[in-house]
C-alpha cells in the first residue's frame, strides 16, 4: 500500500500491514497526526579477568575514509558461510490447563489473600533479577535461587504475568522447586517456554511485585548448532538459563515467539542483573561472563545494568588475554594452541569498540568477553560473544578472514541488540542488517582504502535476493533467509547512505542509537528516525528492498 505525502518532497512510504486490525489502526492514527502531513513509513512484523594484559594499539580515528558506493562484482573464491541455520527445537502449544514441569510436586499454601503489591517504583523501572547460582561442574547441575522485582509498565492492569523459561524447551532440563509471589506460594502453568503466573487481585500500572523462584537445571549435552549445554568435560555454556518476564505490547500482548529453523526468536526487555555464582569442581575452572566478577566467600558476584541478558561460560581448558581501555575491558578466552587467533580477535574487537563508540553511542557496558566454543557461527549476548572454533582454525592474521569480520559483527550487536533492542523474530533486519553493515564501517575506518573486497567477501558473491523485511517464519531456508535479511539489508543501508549523504547517515545512526537506547525499536521507529535526519526522497529504495 502506497500513499503520496502531501508536503515537502512528496516522498512516498509503504505501509506493510501484516498484523492485526488494531495494528493497522494504530499505525494509521499515528501517521495522520504528524504536523499537518500524511506520511506512511515502513512498518513490519520486522559477551574475566585477563591473565596477560597487552598494550592496547592506538585507537583508530573514528572518521571513515572517503565514502564510495561500491560495485557488485563477484568474488571468484567464496568465503565460508558466516551464518548457519540453528536446528529448530520442538514447538509447544500453550494450553490453559498446563501443569508445572518439575520432578518435585509443588504444594500450595492455603489460598492467599489478594495480592499486595510493593510500593510504586519510578517510571521506566527495569525488571530486576537477583540470581544466586551454584554449579556442580562434574554433575552438570545448576541450582538457582532467583528473585524478580517487576514493575508494571504496560499501562494496564495485569491479571497474570508471563515468564519465558527457555530451558524448558530442552527435555528433562528445567526442574521447578518452588515459586512465590510476594511470599505466597503460587502454582504457575508451564508449557514449553511459556510460564504464566496468576496475580490474584491483579497488578495495577506502576505497581511492583516480587517473584521468588527456586529451580535446578540438568544441563544437557550441547548440540553443534546450539550455544546452551556442555561440551564433554571441558566447557559448559549457560545462556537463557533463568526465567525472565516476557515483553508486553498492546498489539501482541505477551511477546514470546516460538523457535524457527533460522534466526533468533527471543525478545528481551532491558533489565538489571545481580548474579552470584559458586562453583563446585576443579579449582582451576575459568569463568567468562557478561560482566566483571568480584570474588567473595559466597562466590563471585557480577552486576550488569541495562542489559537484555546475562550469560556465562565455564571451562577447564580456556586461556585468556585482556586489553583494557577507557571504553571497555576486553578479554579473549580461547582453547589451547589458539593463542594467535585469540590475540587477533582481541585486537579487532577492541578496535571495533572504539570505532562503534564514536560512530553510534558509547559502549554500553564495562567489559566484553569473547569466548571460543564449538559453534558454526558467532552468537551475541550482552557483554559476551561466542565465536565458532572453525574461525580460529582458519585465522591467518590478515584482515580478510571470518574471525575478524564475524567477530566485529558480533561486537556491533552490543549496540544493535544490547543497547537498541528489537523483535528478532518478526523484524530481524533491524539488528542483523545494521550489524552486517557495521562490519563495513569497521573496515572503512581501520584500513585506508576502499572496501570493495569486503562487499565481494561478505555480500555480493552470494548474489543475494529476497525482501529485507523477512521474518524467521516466512519459510526461507538458511541461505534465503540470510541473503534477504543480512545481505540485502546491508545493500539497502548502503544505498540509503549514498542517497542521503555521509553527514546525514552518521547523524541518523547516532540519533537511532540514542533515541531507542534500552528500548525495543520497531521498523516504524527506524524510518521515523531516518526521516528526522534527511529531506531526501528514498521511497524508490524502500520499494526495491521491502515487500508490499
Amino acid at each position: 500500500m502506497k500513499i503520496q505525502s502531501l508536503s515537502g518532497a512528496k516522498r512516498r512510504r509503504r505501509a506493510v500491514f501484516t498484523g492485526t486490525a488494531v495494528l493497522r489502526l494504530r499505525v494509521l492514527l499515528r501517521k495522520t497526526l504528524r504536523s499537518g502531513t500524511v506520511s506512511f513509513f515502513l512498518t513490519g512484523l520486522f559477551l574475566l579477568t585477563g591473565c596477560i594484559p597487552l598494550t592496547p594499539p592506538p585507537s583508530p580515528t573514528a572518521e571513515p575514509t572517503t565514502f564510495i558506493l561500491v560495485t557488485d562484482t563477484n568474488n571468484a573464491i567464496p568465503s565460508s558461510t558466516p551464518f548457519q541455520v540453528r536446528t529448530p527445537t520442538k514447538v509447544f502449544t500453550r494450553t490453559a490447563t498446563a501443569v508445572p514441569s518439575a520432578t518435585e510436586t509443588l504444594t500450595p499454601s492455603p489460598t492467599p489473600s489478594p495480592l499486595a503489591p510493593l510500593p510504586e517504583r519510578e517510571e521506566n523501572s527495569h525488571p530486576q533479577y537477583t540470581l544466586v547460582a551454584e554449579l556442580d561442574y562434574v554433575a552438570r547441575i545448576l541450582d538457582v535461587e532467583e528473585k524478580i522485582v517487576y514493575t508494571n509498565q504496560t499501562g494496564i492492569k495485569l491479571d497474570s504475568l508471563v515468564l519465558v523459561v527457555e530451558a524448558n524447551r530442552y527435555s528433562d532440563t528445567f526442574v521447578l522447586r518452588s515459586l512465590a509471589v510476594n511470599n505466597f506460594i503460587t502454582i504457575p502453568t508451564l508449557e514449553g517456554a511459556w510460564m504464566e503466573i496468576p496475580l490474584g487481585a491483579g497488578l495495577k500500572p506502576n505497581e511492583s511485585i516480587t517473584i521468588d523462584i527456586v529451580y535446578s537445571l540438568n544441563i544437557p549435552a550441547k548440540h553443534h548448532e546450539d550455544v546452551f549445554g556442555y561440551l564433554s568435560d571441558y566447557q559448559i555454556n549457560i545462556v537463557n538459563w533463568y526465567p525472565f518476564v516476557a515483553p508486553y505490547t498492546h498489539q501482541q500482548g505477551w511477546v514470546l515467539h516460538e523457535p524457527s529453523g533460522v534466526g533468533e526468536h527471543l525478545v528481551y526487555e532491558t533489565s538489571d542483573f545481580d548474579v552470584t555464582l559458586k562453583l563446585e569442581g576443579d579449582d582451576d575452572l575459568v569463568v567468562a561472563a557478561s560482566a566483571l566478577g568480584v570474588e567473595s566467600e559466597s562466590g563471585t558476584r557480577y552486576e550488569l545494568a541495562g542489559a537484555r541478558a546475562f550469560v556465562f561460560s565455564i571451562s577447564s581448558i580456556l586461556s585468556s588475554q585482556t586489553l583494557a581501555s577507557e571504553k571497555a575491558s576486553v578479554t579473549s578466552f580461547y582453547y589451547p594452541n589458539y593463542e594467535y587467533a585469540g590475540e587477533g580477535i582481541l585486537e579487532a574487537a577492541s578496535k571495533a569498540i572504539d570505532i562503534y563508540s564514536d560512530r553510534f553511542a558509547p559502549y554500553p557496558y564495562e567489559s566484553l568477553s569473547i569466548v571460543q566454543t564449538h559453534l558454526p557461527d558467532g552468537m551475541e549476548y550482552d557483554g559476551l560473544i561466542f565465536m565458532g572454533s572453525e574461525f580460529y582454525e582458519e585465522y591467518d592474521g590478515t584482515m580478510k578472514n571470518n574471525l575478524t569480520s564475524i567477530g566485529v559483527h558480533e561486537v556491533s550487536h552490543q549496540w544493535w541488540f544490547g543497547l537498541v533492542g528489537s523483535d528478532q523474530a518478526l523484524e530481524p533486519w533491524l539488528d542483523e542488517a545494521l550489524s552486517l553493515y557495521s562490519e563495513r564501517i569497521y573496515y572503512e575506518t581501520t584500513y585506508p582504502f576502499p572496501v570493495k573486497w569486503w562487499w565481494r567477501f561478505r555480500v555480493t558473491w552470494f548474489s543475494p535476493s529476497g525482501w529485507v523485511d523477512t521474518s524467521i517464519y516466512d519459510g526461507y531456508a538458511f541461505r534465503g533467509y540470510t541473503d534477504a535479511v543480512y545481505l540485502r539489508g546491508a545493500q539497502f543501508l548502503e544505498e540509503i547512505r549514498f542517497r542521503i549523504g555521509e553527514k546525514a547517515f552518521n547523524t541518523f545512526l547516532k540519533d537511532y542509537a540514542s533515541s531507542y537506547a534500552q528500548k525495543i525499536a520497531t521498523s516504524d521507529d527506524f524510518f521515523e528516525t531516518l526521516d528526522r535526519n534527511t529531506d531526501q526522497d528514498y521511497s524508490d529504495i524502500v520499494a526495491q528492498y521491502f515487500s508490499e
